[in-house]
């Protein structure tokens, strides 16, 4: 009866010491097993939550962030940004997700906004001259949910006229699977450029 005790209890420190990789969320994962968990050590994410909104004249565009922690995505664990978002042209509401901000899903990155890669500022898809040394941004991906159709979004946070604002590009949509004898899959109907947004 004590070897057994002895090796449940050696086995139970084992079991507790095979701990998985934890990579910084500006390091590489490549290479690394399943189970591994991406961490946004120095708290990078956080400088992206909240709500902004974008305006001009009778169009809007509001988005909310949260950020995620230690989230399964079916492979490994990662923190992440979320998020949701109104948008309204021309005074009419074209699509509103924003009541799916706190949905649980089984892996977070179903919001209609999600990302976690901080890029550089020479990264080639945005570049950004007026970038500080060293400063990065956050790169995503916003799905249009009135049509299912994908974009990539680059976030930056910073200051103007004293005011916290987030300069964000959508850009780059993914495109659609064409199927014969299928319709023509829709245009993604989000705005497309490069926006500033103020934080509310």
């Amino acid at each position: 009866m004590k070897i057994l005790a002895s090796l449940i209890l050696v086995l139970s420190f084992y079991n507790c010491k095979a701990q998985y990789p934890v990579i910084d969320i500006t390091e590489s994962e490549l290479g690394q097993p399943d189970g591994y968990y991406v961490k946004d050590v120095h708290n990078y994410l956080n400088q992206f939550e909240g709500t902004y909104l974008y305006s001009n004249g009778t169009t809007s565009f509001k988005i909310m962030l949260v950020k995620k922690v230690q989230q399964f995505n079916g492979r490994y664990y990662e923190d992440l940004i979320i998020g949701e978002y109104q948008y309204i042209e021309n005074g009419v509401e074209k699509v509103n997700t924003l009541s799916q901000i706190n949905t649980v899903y089984n892996d977070q990155r179903s919001h209609n906004i999600d990302g976690n890669f901080p890029i550089q500022n020479n990264n080639r898809r945005w570049l950004c001259p007026e970038c500080a040394t060293g400063e990065k941004r956050l790169y995503g991906s916003i799905k249009d949910a009135s049509t299912n159709r994908y974009a990539e979004i680059f976030m930056r946070r910073t200051v103007e006229n004293g005011q916290q604002v987030m300069k964000v590009k959508i850009g780059n949509v993914l495109r659609a699977p064409l199927i014969k004898g299928e319709p023509v899959p829709p245009d993604f109907s989000l705005p497309l450029g490069i926006f500033t947004f103020v934080k509310q």
